[in-house]
């Protein structure tokens, strides 16, 4: 065995590049499956990062439903007998160019505040009251030092901090600015406010017994889980795209293989020639790809970790500005994790040349045999193995509302995809060739097909992901218009008034709604209750009413049941998730107690994948003693109104109010839809990249087994240009014989991705649509793919000396 090792090396020290193409190949699979676990990892890990750095990772947390706390019970609090260290907190969340921060107000004097800093930095911090501290790796992102000055937009005001610093503290402060609790009152006008209070684990019996009915108290564990809740859709996506990354990748390792295997046939046979069994070449074999793989997927695990810091901003953005949750902006490696993917890699990549190695063993000793085609009666059993596994994805989703079902569903239909696809595509090259058979794309398509073996593994992962990306496409642009009618249908109202710091008052509301020009207003109050549901408190004029979009009850009918407070409407995604129609009840804790109504009709929303319960305002405010607004809409009389005069008057009654054009809210609504999605365009483009490597090395262990035929061709007068051309029109051949095969699997995919995964990760359903750009796009975008990725394999097999080759064997 000692000397087949010796063989195995010397052949890779004399073909570096098949080492290195079989390295890339292994290792861009491992690195999008990895990049994507951290990314995924990240929308829970440390998003609690505020309270783990000033409380401990198991503290609980005070909370008032729906609104800030007020200050004075944080001292009632801390004067009482027996009281556990108590942190109170003001959060306020800033922009600064693109990035988005938070201002953490703290008492350094109390609870977790207490040791935080070293003495001198607490000092620096005291000394100013735009004074914030920050950790080293905030100040690079900021690219600034301690001691200089930064400008906060903070609505129509600014505030000058002056940063001090770095913190100690680690990650989990990241992006976040730490200042005296009094100073950031001061500033954000939000004196007599506290965001939170934190408190060590083992104080919550005392807590539970000294707060009052109305305030809640979390454990760390229940805002994880709800961190998890909250971000479930976007983590199932990027899940479902790193296992699709790894299932392209697998073909990548084969096709290399297969083309290493192609080039050392003749050694394979010399060796068989002097009494080596066919049960060695296979450990060999074996040994070849476990390390392989090993080593690729090493490689992988470095990339993907410099791919996830590289896209992690793309995960971060749609993170704040869906959910509120700061995620951290690095990526937290975890030895387990890698430890997951590595050994996941090397375990697929050994099933994955299970056929190889049978191949190899077949190889009689001291002769080289071209392979045949593959037999008639193991295609037919792929076919119906392909056919098998897309009927059981349709049972599986048919029988179960699940989730983690649906994609396992989505992943068998893809291996059932995957296995139909190369029986597609060489039936495709195969009338593409018809076309003109004595041309020279014609031939190059004849050979090609002669050695048809080699290119299925490069067919399906081709064909895979650009019908990935294709489908993907189709859904993003689809869901995009749905949200773009929703929008459009939602805003009645001719403008929308916002106050920067905190909701609108019931006096502000009321001299608003006195502005001359104003017709009509409505309001909305949002506010997660006790038990964790979203509560919308609507006030609304009839015409806004009829901006929703029912699927389920009779919306019109109910509008004077709604507004006499006897029923509730409730969003598409509650109904899912909670199992709710048309008549059932849902139960509201309210501070006097629990409240039961009637739910009247569902409500087409795209807002929030949690759903939420829309009770009449006045309700609201009889139940919750809430008087205040989150928004108001106002809706304009017949003259004309200038917006500018509009947003002077209301900058009169509050300057903190903010007057905001329908078609700015739409345009601010898409953008953020669009950022959502970043992160699936330039993953599927990963995958894409992928399914070239494949490509490249399908067409380079073609050019080898069919060498002969090559140097045959160039003995009859065929130019090493022409012989260029005829590669080059091969994978351009490719190409498009896969994009034609993908066309049907991506409309599939979309319809999975559209009817199925989206309700079930989301709880919305999607009006289906058939956009045609991404497919009319992705024909011409694989043949240019395809003539590139020729490019190398041409120049390869075109420099060859055709003499050689001509000899016997």
């Amino acid at each position: 065995m000692r000397l087949l090792i010796q063989s195995s090396r010397r052949f890779f020290r004399r073909h570096p590049g098949q080492l290195v193409l079989a390295l890339a190949g292994m290792a861009a699979g491992v690195a999008v499956m990895t990049g994507v676990a951290l990314m995924r990892d990240v929308l829970i890990d440390s998003l609690d990062g505020a309270a783990e750095a000033l409380a401990g990772r198991d503290s609980v947390r005070v909370t008032a439903p729906g609104g800030p706390l007020d200050e004075d019970l944080f001292r009632e609090l801390a004067l009482r007998q027996g009281s556990p260290p108590l942190t109170p907190v003001l959060r306020q969340r800033v922009t600064v160019g693109e990035r988005r921060f938070e201002l953490l107000g703290i008492d350094p004097f109390s609870g977790g505040g207490r040791g935080l800093m070293p003495p001198d930095l607490l000092a620096r911090l005291l000394a100013s009251p735009g004074a914030a501290a920050a950790n080293a790796s905030t100040l690079e992102r900021l690219g600034i030092a301690a001691g200089e000055k930064l400008t906060v937009p903070l609505g129509e005001r600014t505030l000058e901090l002056e940063l001090v610093g770095p913190l100690p503290a680690g990650q989990e402060l990241d992006d976040r600015l730490l200042m005296d609790i009094a100073a950031l009152q001061a500033a954000a006008g939000r004196q007599g406010e506290l965001s939170w209070i934190d408190a060590p684990a083992g104080a919550s019996g005392w807590l539970r017994e000294h707060l009052p009915g109305s305030l809640e108290l979390g454990s760390a564990a229940q805002r994880r889980d709800a961190a998890a809740r909250l971000t479930e859709g976007m983590r199932a996506n990027l899940s479902a795209m790193g296992l699709i990354s790894l299932a392209v990748g697998l073909f990548v390792i084969f096709s290399v293989l297969s083309f290493l295997l192609v080039q050392r046939r003749r050694s394979i046979a010399m060796l068989r020639a002097v009494g080596v069994t066919s049960g060695r070449i296979t450990a060999l074999l074996l040994i070849e790809t476990a390390v392989l793989a090993g080593l690729g997927a090493l490689i992988g695990l470095v990339l993907g970790t410099l791919l996830a810091e590289s896209l992690i901003g793309l995960v971060r953005v749609p993170v704040a500005e869906l959910y509120g949750l700061l995620a951290p902006a690095g990526v937290q490696p975890s030895f387990g994790l890698y430890a997951f993917v590595w050994l996941t890699a090397v375990g697929t990549a050994l099933v994955s040349v299970a056929g190889l190695l049978g191949e190899a063993r077949r190889i009689p000793p001291g002769r080289i045999l071209r392979l045949p085609p593959p037999e008639p009666g193991r295609r037919f059993a792929g076919v119906i193995v392909a056919l098998l596994l897309l009927g059981t994805s349709v049972a599986v989703v048919l029988a179960s509302r699940s989730l983690p079902i649906a994609f396992a569903a989505l992943f068998l239909a893809l291996g059932g995809f995957a296995l139909l696809a190369p029986e597609l595509g060489v039936r495709a090259l195969s009338a593409l060739r018809r076309i003109a058979p004595a041309s020279l794309p014609g031939r190059a398509l004849a050979l090609l097909l002669a050695g048809q073996k080699r290119i299925r593994p490069a067919l399906a992962a081709l064909s895979l992901a650009l019908a990935l990306a294709t489908g993907l496409a189709m859904m993003v642009l689809g869901f995009r218009a749905a949200v773009d009618d929703w929008i459009d249908r939602l805003l009645r109202a001719d403008s929308y008034v916002t106050a920067i710091q905190g909701g609108l008052e019931a006096a502000t509301v009321e001299r608003v709604a006195a502005l001359p020009g104003i017709a009509e207003t409505s309001s909305a109050r949002r506010v997660t209750v006790a038990d964790g549901r979203q509560l919308i408190a609507y006030d609304l004029p009839p015409r806004a009413w009829a901006g929703f979009e029912w699927l389920a009850g009779d919306g019109p009918a109910a509008f004077e049941a709604f507004r006499s407070g006897e029923v509730v409407v409730i969003s598409e995604p509650l109904a899912r998730r909670d199992g709710l129609d048309v008549g059932d009840e849902v139960r509201l804790e309210t501070p006097a107690g629990e409240r039961r109504l009637p739910v009247a009709a569902v409500y087409r929303d795209y807002a929030s994948e949690r759903g939420s319960i829309a009770i009449h305002a006045p309700l609201y405010r009889r139940l919750y003693d809430d008087p205040r607004r989150d928004s108001l809409g106002l809706y304009y009389s017949g003259e004309a109104i200038d917006e500018e005069t509009l947003a002077d008057r209301l900058h009169a009654i509050d300057p903190d109010l903010q007057l905001t054009s329908r078609e700015s809210v739409r345009e601010t609504t898409l953008a953020v839809f669009d950022r959502t999605f970043r992160i699936s365009w330039a993953l599927a483009a990963l995958v894409a990249v992928i399914a070239l490597i494949a490509l490249i090395s399908a067409l380079l262990a073609m050019g080898l087994e069919r060498r002969r035929d090559y140097a045959t061709l160039r003995a009859l007068g065929l130019t090493r240009g022409r012989l260029h051309a005829l590669v080059v029109c091969q994978t351009a051949g490719l190409a498009l014989a896969a994009a034609l095969v993908a066309v049907p699997l991506s409309i599939a995919i979309h319809l999975g991705l559209s009817l199925v995964i989206q309700p079930r990760a989301f709880g919305w359903s999607l009006p289906l649509s058939w956009p045609l750009a991404p497919p009319t796009l992705m024909l011409p975008l694989a043949l240019l793919c395809g003539l590139l990725a020729g490019l190398y394999p041409a120049w390869r097999i075109g420099r060859r000396d055709p003499a050689p080759e001509l000899k016997a064997e």
